[in-house]
């Protein structure tokens, strides 16, 4: 699925309407340090996973998102397999705040 951009005052906006609630569903692997996290957030309201690996990054980084939770789920199995194979494997953020631009 290609990344939905949202932007940075849209997303602000959901955000807040939603009572800075956090997301309605999660999905949450740890393996050491790193932390795989799919869900589905107050402030884009589409599936996605967050990766955050406090040896390398040491913050979040998102990696991918998904149309429904079924492919949430396939997503979450795969980085949560992907991490355990290979922990320094190079992570890209989507971008979906379109700040990189």
């Amino acid at each position: 699925m290609k990344p939905v951009r949202v932007s940075p005052l849209e997303g602000f906006l959901q955000f807040m309407s939603s009572g800075m609630e956090g997301p309605e569903e999660q999905l949450t692997d740890k393996i050491g340090d790193i932390t795989i996290d799919t869900s589905l957030p107050s402030d884009t309201h589409i599936w996605e996973t967050g990766i955050k690996r406090l040896s390398i990054e040491g913050e979040w980084v998102i990696v991918e998102q998904y149309p429904n939770k079924e492919e949430a789920l396939v997503g979450q199995k795969k980085w949560t397999q992907l991490m355990t194979e290979n922990p320094d494997f190079p992570l890209k953020d989507i971008d979906l705040w379109n700040l990189n631009n």
